[in-house]
């Protein structure tokens, strides 16, 4: 079961990769006319919108599917249902002059509905997460082609990883990019950790997890009905937390925002990190992996427009990868 969902994982990122590549030469179209009016504008004119004309704040309801794990894990993965929301608005007097906006968003998951059969306790839980996410963030205008975002993220477990806790976590993440053009731009990405947690794991002794730092390039492209897609790749920080090897060698990942109407939209994400040691146990054991897909909503009709919709998506598994000395 397991490596069929990392086979599905790793063939959607392949999927989306190919996409990006291949209709970017001429932007076809997926979905043809089926936007309603708003969706006229350009991508131009999507990108490089009068900041002060835009609507002050924008609103995303978010609802998926995600199946997902990591080093805390051991192997064993997680599967179940997120729901929240990621909202953006413009800061007056500061937004006229600089384009800078502040985002806040969050989301609640529930995992492992059934239970699990692995961990020394709570065998008859689910194991619910949340995530919080706020910041700032500036959007590429006809007066300057950069992008910036800058962001606190949080994660907050019960019954996380194999001994069943519940830490605390905290990183920073960051976004520079720069626009090419009116479709597309490119830039970097990264993390990196602010909060650390401990616990005292009966039977173990004192167990730590922590944010793992990553820095990661990417390629952003804007498609002719709405659609974003982007594709990064990039490195985790090298040493493991209890200095008994180290992490990944590389991270590939796809994210996708696909407008269905102004109002509805579909998301997927799918993310990698493929472990520094060889195929094996250790290497099953120290991989991580997200694949997520869901529905957006967008009440003020603008799915494939605004100013000032969040730059950064919220925080997940995905984004928010953790290293434990515990395993």
């Amino acid at each position: 079961m397991r490596s069929a969902w990392l086979s599905t994982t790793l063939a959607l990122a392949a999927l989306l990769g190919g996409l990006n590549f291949a209709l970017a030469q001429g932007d076809v179209p997926l979905i043809g006319d089926a936007m309603d009016a708003p969706s006229a504008a350009t991508p131009l004119e999507r990108r490089c919108a009068d900041w002060t004309a835009e609507p002050a704040h924008g609103i995303i309801g978010l609802v998926g599917y995600d199946a997902w794990k990591g080093i805390s894990d051991m192997g064993w993965q997680n599967n179940g249902i997120h729901a929240g929301f990621n909202y953006g608005t413009r800061l007056g007097a500061l937004s006229d002059a600089t384009g800078i906006g502040f985002q806040i968003g969050g989301t609640m998951g529930v995992f492992n509905w059934s239970g699990s059969d692995y961990r020394p306790s709570s065998l008859d839980q689910a194991q619910p997460q949340g995530f919080l996410t706020y910041g700032f963030f500036r959007k590429a205008s006809e007066d300057s082609p950069w992008i910036a975002a800058f962001a606190q993220d949080w994660m907050l477990n019960d019954n996380y990883g194999v001994f069943a806790q519940n830490p605390t976590l905290s990183q920073w993440r960051g976004q520079l990019g720069y626009a090419l053009d009116d479709r597309n731009d490119v830039g970097v990405w990264g993390a990196a950790r602010l909060i650390s947690d401990t616990r005292n794991v009966p039977g173990v002794g004192t167990v730590s997890w922590r944010p793992m730092n990553q820095l990661n390039f990417y390629s952003h492209h804007t498609w002719a009905f709405g659609a974003d897609t982007w594709l990064w790749v990039g490195i985790p920080e090298r040493g493991r937390f209890a200095g008994n090897g180290t992490l990944g060698d590389y991270m590939p990942g796809a994210l996708a925002n696909i407008p269905l109407n102004n109002r509805v939209g579909l998301y997927a994400l799918v993310t990698y990190m493929h472990p520094s040691v060889r195929a094996g146990p250790r290497g099953f054991e120290e991989e991580a992996w997200n694949f997520t897909i869901g529905l957006s909503f967008y009440p003020r009709g603008n799915a494939s427009s605004g100013s000032w919709l969040p730059q950064l998506p919220v925080a997940n598994n995905g984004y928010f990868l953790v290293d434990t000395n515990g395993v």
